[in-house]
Formats: structure tokens, C-alpha cells, sequence
């Protein structure tokens, strides 16, 4: 992607969503566009910023995408658990009673609620006894917002081990949400931890996992602004790829796989230099302002640069090699040359000049330093002898202030001047009367120095002396504010005691008319599946038996349907509203007013039931329905409500025709053919039916012949013969229509012992409603030879 297209789309994040991500890592940042590109199908990164320019909305989803929001609660459990081990620690040295905690990059929520149910662990009951402030932040307004309901999906609590979860969430509608008191430890708060200042007088920051996606240079200005934020020996969590860098000195690391570390006191601390980032550049029209300056002085300021550096240079060199550079706090900042004077004592290390310089120059490093900070500009401790590396040298410190704009303020910059006695004008002589006015002289100028220190003594002293005098009475009349203060918040706590009391009844039956309420709502839930059950059951049953039934509300005139009802007429539910009109609509032709006429019938106890009449269906079809009801009357004998069924009896009526045309047309075959027949009920071995040449060939009435039910049949046939008729008749009952079954045996005649032998062909003659199966058999006989 190309340099310029870049900042472009950098410059749109920064104008419109006011974050900076030209300081995080390129390759990151690059792989987000390249993500929204390919979802937009854009191939180009210029027509993406063209893009990103036209559709504002565009530039929300990209800030999202920037925005990895990966977090989960007690995330990497190893390390909170140090944590804990090393914070409880920590409170246990703590003085105060006040906690301070800033959770950086707290995403939807889960890492600053954990530090609250830690603390909570950690504290225990005594946990009402401190102040804890927990500061949630993160640039991601939507994710702030989520956070704050403190309400999460049970898949967010897997790795949480019961006991936390059965202890510190409550289970709300299928989700978990904090408990208040854990809830009102944590405050939440979109901030930028690039561009905003910081909390101060913190106890512990929490930054895990933000500073990889970091450039270095962003890295070593967020460490140095922790390290100002914290309180001395405060600690600070990194993410586990993450580590303090070249900040050695001002971190010292408690728990190495927990990336949890120290904050070392280094002094007085100053808030660390923010620079702009390498996004920013110089406008045009500031180039064309500056360009006449730069063109006339460019010459003139390059040799005079050069001639300065050389000047310097041979000072720095050959006059005043050593040099040493304190910040406001007299701690050494930088040193140059290699100074002799300067040793480094056993114990902790320190960066301060009284701890760092030969102790020797002390006194009269004090007395510069007194000068210096009384407005002198330049001062000096004067020469002073002494052995240094097993040789006699005389020695003199130059001090120097320097303002500086920004967080380091004023510098003192101090020269040391080592010179050996042969460099010393008045100890070159060999005359006795100059080298002792020399030692005279020298011992006027430390009497004098002396003086000058004991002066500058006695004035601190009366300073200081004053200076607690006023602070004393300041601290008694802040006693006594403290004392009116004391009393009125001793009120208070009755007052809120009291409150307390109260809201914790109030507490108690909210509680018992939500568990009520929650008890409640079960039972109702296992109502509604019961009736939910109940109405499938009836539904299905509804539409197996082809019916459906109905509710008539005479006093509200609201008739009501089954689901069946509609089935049987082909209405949709959503669009055919029941009435009474329509429900007479629903009968064809003269059935109308029939129907009507019924209903009237039955308001008034005269209507005989079932009703038939046809209906007509959605698509114009008559059907024929079967109308029964059961009315309920008042003290009155007053009609109030109709319960109904209409069940469809199409299929039952048309067959019944069938039925009847059938056996009508059976019967008079029979009856006008001259062929004997009869037909056999095959469940019960009844004969119920001959016909004319039936009696003419056997003799048989038809009283007779219907006597000879069950086994009572088989005496027709011979032994041999009525197992042959057994089996056919059984073989028939399995058949099916049009199906013929031809057989020969044996019949006995009335008033003969001789069997007549006959031809017989046996077909399916009626089937069962019920079952289907073959219920009746007709047989047809034909004398043999």
C-alpha cells in the first residue's frame, strides 16, 4: 500500500473517531484495511480511502475493526493467581486504606470485574474498610457501554470455577450478572491511553496484551507514564508477551511468568515528555513561510553551527572534560567524560549526586547548591585538597542552572576542575614566606566558606523554624475542622446505618417477591408446555378424526375456532376472522338458512342433532359437515355459551352411497341370474344372503340357511370337503376386490344324505370400514357332472 494512501486512512481514523493509530504497528494496522477491502470486494487502496471518505458509516466499521477485543475472565489463570498472591502482599504493607486500580484496554469488561472479585477474595470481610476505585478504560465506546450492565452469556463464565461463579454472579433470563456490590467497585470511562492523561496515585495497572500491537517508540512512552501514575512500589501486569523493555531501573519484576512488576523510586517524579507522532508534518503553507528564512540564513547558520561545535568541542576536551547533569530532584541525569570523583556505594543503587560523588565535596556542594537556588546563576565550591587515586590533587566543582521547557524543568549542570599542586600559582615557590601566606590564605577561605555554610544553616533553620510554626497552627485548625467534620460524618453514618436497615428490609421482600415472582414464572412455563402439548394432542387428534370444534360467547358475541376448523374449510388463520355471519356464509345454498334455523333451535333447547348440511370450502368445493353442540343456560334458562363440533363426513356419506348402490346392484344380479349364490359373513360363518336358484338347486330357505352360524356351517360339507371350504374362506379374507378364488367341493342338499358336488368361484363381496380388510364373501355356484 502506498506511504501517502496510509496516512490518508490514518488521518480519516484520527479526524473523524479522534484516536491516533499512527504509532501502532504498520503490519496490523494493514492487515484491518486489507480485512475491510476484502469484505467490500475493493482492490485498490486508493479507491478504499476515496470510499472511506464518501460513506461516513464506512469509517465506524474499520475503527471496529481495528479494535481487538480478545479478553475473558481470570484469562490465563497462572498469573492472576500471582497477582493475588503479590497484591495481597502489597495491601498488607499498605499504610492507607484507599485502593486505586487502573485497568487499561478493559474491552467488554471481564479483567476489571476480575481484579474486583480478587480484591473481594483477597479482603474478605474487612473489604467494606477500604475506598477501592477500579478505573475501567478503553476507546471503544460500544464495548464501555456493554461492560457497564455487568450482564454476560453463560458461555463467558466456562473456565470460572463454580464456587466464584455460584458466589459473585446471579443467573437473570438464561444470563449471569455480577453482584452490585462487585459491580459498584468498578468505574468505567472511554479514554485513550495514547492521547489522555492518566489516573494518578494508583496501586496497580493492569495493561495486558495493548502493547503488542505497538510500535517501540509508542511502548517507551506509555511504560515511563505507568511508572509516573503509580505509587512508589506500586505494580504493574503485562500481558505475557509484553515486558518493561529498557525501563530497568524503574521496574523491578515480582513474578516473571505472571509478568507482574515493581515500581522502583527513583527520585522526584516528573510527568514524561508525550511526543507527536511521526503522522504529523509540517504543513504547505508553513513550508512557503519558512522558506525565505531558511534560504537567506541557511549559509550563515551552517558556519556558525560548525564554528560553535568546535569551540565546544575543544572546551569539552582539553579544559572541562568532565561534566555531570542533575535534574530538579539532584539526581544525575547524564555524566560525560571519565570523572574520578565519582563512586557508586554499596547497597541500592541511587542516581543522587550526595550519594554518587566523593564525600569530601559534600558540604561544600551543599553550600553551591544553596547559592544556586537562591538565583545565583553560576557557582563554584572553591579548590579543596585532597588525596585522590594515591596522589595529592586540588579539586573545584562549577555549578551552573540551565531552564529547560517541558517535564524536566530546570537542570544544574556541574563542571569538575582537578588540578595537581604544581598548577597551583602560590604552592610553586620555594619560599617558606609564600607557602605559608598560602596556607594562611587557605585557611581564611575555609574559615570564610565555613562561615558562609554555618550563615546559610542558621537561615534554612529560621525558615524551616517559621515555616513549621505556620504549619503547626494550620494543623490545629484543621483538627478542628477535622473534629466538626468527624461529627458530621458520625451523623451520617447513623443516618446511613439507618438507611441501610431500611434498604436491607426493602431487600428482603424484593427478594421474597422475586423468588415468588421466579417461581411463579415456572410454574407458568410448565403450564404453557402442558398447553402447548395439549393443543398439539388436539390438534392432531382434529385433524385424524377430520373435525374441529368451536366456542360461542353469547354475551360478548365472539365465536371462537380450533385450529381444525380452519383445516376443514381451507382458511388461513391470519386472514378468516370467525363470526356468526360468516360462520352461516360458510353453508351452501339452501343449507343457509337451515343452518341458521339450528343454531336458533338449539339457543332455544329444540334443535335435534347431528346436523348435516354442505358447506362450501377456500376453493368453492361442497363438502358435507356434521354439526353437534352442547348449550350452557343461566338461572334463567337463558342460552350464555355454545360448545361445538363440526366434523367432516364427506368421505363416510359417499361411501355409504357406495355402499348402497353397490349391494343394490349386487342384489338385483342376483336376484335375476340362474346362477345359485350366496353371501358369506366371513368374521361371523354366517350365511346371510341366497338368492332364488340358490334355494331351487339346495333346497335351503332362507330361515333355515341362516341358522347355520360358526361351526354350525360346516355341516353342509363332508369332513373332507369342509376343511377345502375353511381354507378358501380364509384365502378370500386376504384377497382383494376383483379378486376371484375358484374351488370345487361337495354340498348337501336339504332332506338328502347325497352331497352334491359343485363348482364355486368366491370374491370379496363387502370390505370392513375399520380395517379395510375383506368382511364379506360372495360365492357363486355351478352344478358338476
Amino acid at each position: 500500500m502506498p506511504r501517502e494512501t496510509y496516512q490518508g486512512i490514518i488521518k480519516q481514523l484520527k479526524a473523524r473517531r479522534n484516536v491516533d493509530f499512527s504509532l501502532y504497528k504498520e503490519n496490523t494496522i494493514l492487515r484491518r484495511i486489507e480485512r475491510r477491502m476484502t469484505s467490500l470486494k475493493i482492490h485498490h487502496s486508493a479507491d478504499y480511502l476515496a470510499y472511506l471518505q464518501d460513506n461516513k458509516e464506512e469509517i465506524n466499521y474499520l475503527f471496529n475493526d481495528m479494535l481487538i477485543g480478545v479478553t475473558s475472565f481470570f484469562r490465563d489463570p497462572r498469573a492472576f493467581d500471582n497477582l493475588q498472591r503479590e497484591l495481597a502482599n502489597y495491601i498488607q504493607n499498605k499504610s492507607n486504606k484507599s485502593l486505586r486500580f487502573w485497568c487499561v484496554a478493559c474491552s467488554t469488561g471481564e479483567e476489571p470485574y476480575t481484579l474486583a472479585i480478587i480484591l473481594s477474595e483477597i479482603l474478605g470481610d474487612k473489604i467494606d474498610e477500604y475506598k477501592i476505585q477500579i478505573f475501567a478504560t478503553d476507546i471503544d465506546q460500544n464495548s464501555i457501554n456493554f461492560a457497564r450492565l455487568g450482564v454476560y452469556p453463560e458461555t463467558a463464565l466456562n473456565f470460572i470455577p463454580r464456587t466464584i461463579k455460584n458466589k459473585y454472579f446471579l443467573l437473570n433470563s438464561e444470563q449471569y450478572e455480577l453482584i452490585k456490590p462487585i459491580k459498584s467497585k468498578v468505574i468505567f470511562s472511554v479514554h485513550d491511553v495514547n492521547n489522555d492523561p492518566p489516573f494518578l496515585r494508583l496501586d496497580l495497572i493492569t495493561c495486558r496484551n495493548l502493547m503488542i500491537y505497538f510500535t517501540v517508540e509508542l511502548q517507551r512512552q506509555i511504560l515511563p507514564m505507568f511508572h509516573y501514575a503509580l505509587n512508589p512500589k506500586g505494580l504493574l501486569m503485562l500481558g505475557q508477551s509484553e515486558s518493561i523493555g529498557v525501563f530497568q531501573e524503574q521496574y523491578r519484576p515480582l513474578s516473571k511468568t505472571g509478568k507482574i512488576y515493581e515500581t522502583l523510586f527513583v527520585g522526584k517524579q516528573l510527568p514524561p515528555e508525550r511526543k507527536t507522532s511521526r503522522g504529523i508534518s509540517l504543513t504547505t503553507n508553513n513550508m512557503k513561510e519558512l522558506k525565505p528564512i531558511l534560504t537567506s540564513q541557511h549559509n550563515r547558520n551552517k558556519v556558525d553551527a560548525e564554528l560553535t561545535n568546535i569551540i565546544a568541542d575543544t572546551l569539552r576536551e582539553f579544559v572541562l572534560p568532565n561534566a555531570i547533569l542533575l535534574n530538579e530532584n539532584q539526581d544525575i541525569i547524564f555524566t560525560q567524560g571519565d570523572n574520578a570523583l565519582l563512586v557508586r556505594p554499596t547497597g541500592l543503587p541511587s542516581n543522587n549526586i550526595f550519594k554518587n560523588l566523593h564525600p569530601q565535596l559534600s558540604i561544600d556542594l551543599r553550600s553551591a547548591f544553596h547559592n544556586i537556588q537562591n538565583g545565583q546563576k553560576v557557582a563554584d565550591t572553591g579548590y579543596q585538597s585532597f588525596k585522590l587515586n594515591d596522589e595529592n590533587v586540588w579539586v573545584k566543582l562549577i555549578l551552573m542552572t540551565i531552564e529547560r521547557e517541558g517535564p524536566l524543568g530546570r537542570l544544574t549542570l556541574i563542571f569538575s576542575q582537578i588540578e595537581l599542586p604544581e598548577n597551583i600559582p602560590l604552592l610553586t615557590t620555594d619560599k617558606q614566606e609564600t607557602s605559608n601566606q598560602a596556607i594562611a590564605l587557605e585557611q581564611q577561605r575555609l574559615l570564610a566558606k565555613t562561615k558562609e555554610q554555618l550563615q546559610n544553616v542558621i537561615e534554612e533553620l529560621e525558615t524551616s523554624n517559621e515555616e513549621m510554626q505556620s504549619m503547626n497552627e494550620e494543623l490545629q485548625s484543621s483538627n478542628e475542622e477535622l473534629q466538626s467534620s468527624n461529627e458530621e460524618l458520625e451523623t451520617t453514618n447513623e443516618e446511613l446505618q439507618s438507611t441501610n436497615e431500611e434498604l436491607q428490609t426493602a431487600y428482603a421482600e424484593l427478594r421474597m417477591a422475586y423468588e415468588e415472582r421466579e417461581h411463579q414464572r415456572i410454574e407458568l412455563d410448565r403450564l404453557k408446555v402442558d398447553l402447548e402439548h395439549s393443543n398439539t394432542l388436539q390438534h392432531e387428534a382434529e385433524r385424524s378424526a377430520q373435525m374441529g370444534s368451536w366456542f360461542w360467547d353469547l354475551t360478548t358475541r365472539k365465536l371462537e375456532w380450533s385450529n381444525g376448523c380452519y383445516e376443514l374449510f381451507g382458511l388461513d388463520k391470519e386472514v378468516f376472522h370467525p363470526s356468526y355471519e360468516a360462520f352461516i356464509g360458510l353453508a351452501s345454498g339452501e343449507y343457509r338458512s337451515r343452518l341458521e334455523e339450528q343454531l336458533t333451535n338449539l339457543l332455544h333447547n329444540r334443535a335435534t342433532q347431528p346436523f348435516i348440511f354442505e358447506a362450501l370450502d377456500v376453493d368453492r368445493n361442497i363438502s358435507i359437515m356434521s354439526l353437534e353442540a352442547v348449550v350452557s343456560f343461566n338461572d334463567l334458562k337463558q342460552a350464555t355459551r355454545v360448545m361445538g363440533t363440526i366434523r367432516d363426513i364427506t368421505h363416510s356419506v359417499m361411501k355409504e352411497k357406495e355402499q348402497v348402490v353397490y349391494k343394490d346392484t349386487i342384489t338385483y344380479l342376483l336376484n335375476n341370474t340362474l346362477t345359485a349364490s350366496f353371501v358369506l359373513d366371513i368374521d361371523k360363518l354366517q350365511i346371510e344372503y341366497i338368492n332364488a336358484a340358490f334355494q331351487k338347486l339346495l333346497g335351503y330357505s332362507e330361515v333355515v340357511i341362516n341358522a347355520l352360524a360358526d361351526e354350525k356351517l360346516f355341516t353342509l360339507f363332508n369332513t373332507k370337503d369342509a376343511i377345502v371350504f375353511k381354507g378358501i374362506v380364509d384365502k378370500v379374507s386376504r384377497s382383494t376386490v376383483g379378486e376371484c378364488v375358484p374351488g370345487k367341493y361337495a354340498i348337501k342338499p336339504k332332506d338328502s344324505n347325497v352331497f352334491m358336488n359343485v363348482y364355486a368361484n368366491h370374491t370379496v363381496y363387502e370390505l370392513n370400514d375399520t380395517t379395510g380388510l375383506p368382511q364379506k364373501m360372495l360365492v357363486t355356484l355351478f352344478a358338476a357332472d
